[in-house]
């Protein structure tokens, strides 16, 4: 009997054949995710402020995004109200200046993240709490949060 043959009625070779089979077939059926790698299509949400900007209560984030090669749109959302938006302004040297002016403090707060160039929406893993006339990072050490894609 040759050696080919041998192989393969052994038990040990079909199990080794059949892990080998199962691997290439969930290989082949998985989407690199990798936003980088696998841009999307979202447009831009071209966010707006809907609370009122009340002058007296207000915070300022000084937040790096650390995976954008260029300027994006970093929002600050209260739920579903949005209480900041940067604009070009507020970008510099790969730091965005976030003044957010929510209607009630203590609240949470969560950031989102527009990437042009990657067109998808990103949102911060952690929220942050409100606090009247704080601030959250600085120039030389900017809030750098964890990211996950929304969209």
């Amino acid at each position: 009997m040759s050696l080919v043959k041998r192989w393969s009625k052994s038990p040990i070779f079909k199990f080794q054949f059949a892990i080998i089979l199962a691997v290439l077939l969930i290989g082949a059926g998985c989407e690199n995710t990798d936003p980088v790698v696998n841009p999307g299509d979202t447009p831009n949400p071209n966010w707006v402020i809907t609370v009122e900007n009340d002058m007296t209560s207000s915070m300022t984030a000084v937040v790096k995004v650390s995976f954008a090669q260029s300027e994006g749109i970093l929002a600050a959302f209260i739920g579903s109200d949005c209480c900041g938006v940067t604009t070009s302004e507020n970008y510099i040297d790969g730091r965005y200046n976030l003044y957010i002016s929510p209607s009630e403090q203590g609240e949470d707060v969560q950031l989102k993240f527009y990437s042009p160039d990657l067109k998808r929406i990103f949102v911060a893993k952690k929220t942050f709490k409100y606090v009247n006339n704080d601030h959250l990072g600085s120039p030389s050490n900017p809030y750098t949060p964890e990211w996950a894609v929304a969209k």
